[in-house]
């Protein structure tokens, strides 16, 4: 093939690259489209379908809240005292409150001082289950002579108790 049969050959067509942009509100009703536009060769983009909202689990299948709370309580107060590593109850509480937790204890560490609970003992627990998947819990914890105040709120998730706020007084 010579040159000029080469060049015949290849013509290329040059078109204006179509807006890809959603219009504005003033161009809403204009007639956007050029001669040279064409729908974009994807197909038409499918609505996902929204998971329904987790419903809460049936009060039976979740443990009692006092005696879940109860034995949570030991599991810090032993953390606390260095009998147990704090990893083993991470868990059954929210990443904030594991968190600050161990901000909590790690600040005593520095101190070189044991922790306040570090000889604490759960004296009573009372619970209340103010909506469907949630329990509020009050507490008091006997540290020698002195008597200190928990409140925790606990939340179902995953078919279990999580600890979603611990306050101490």
């Amino acid at each position: 093939m010579t040159a000029a049969a080469t060049a015949r050959a290849q013509v290329f067509a040059l078109r204006p690259a179509p807006r890809r942009e959603p219009p504005f509100d003033d161009e809403i009703g204009l007639r956007l489209v050029g001669p040279h536009d064409r729908r974009l060769p994807f197909g038409r983009e499918r609505k996902r379908p929204t998971p329904p909202p987790e419903q809460a689990p049936a009060r039976s299948t979740l443990p009692d809240p006092a005696r879940w709370s109860h034995r949570l309580l030991l599991g810090v107060l032993e953390s606390a005292a260095g009998r147990r590593p704090l990893q083993q109850i991470t868990a059954l509480l929210s990443p904030a409150v594991a968190a600050g937790l161990r901000e909590d204890f790690d600040r005593a560490q520095r101190r070189r001082r044991p922790h306040w609970a570090h000889a604490a003992a759960v004296r009573s627990v009372h619970a209340s289950e103010p909506a469907a998947g949630v329990a509020e819990i009050c507490a008091t914890l006997q540290t020698g002579r002195r008597v200190r105040a928990v409140a925790l709120r606990l939340e179902a998730r995953g078919g279990q108790w999580r600890c979603t706020r611990l306050q101490v007084g």
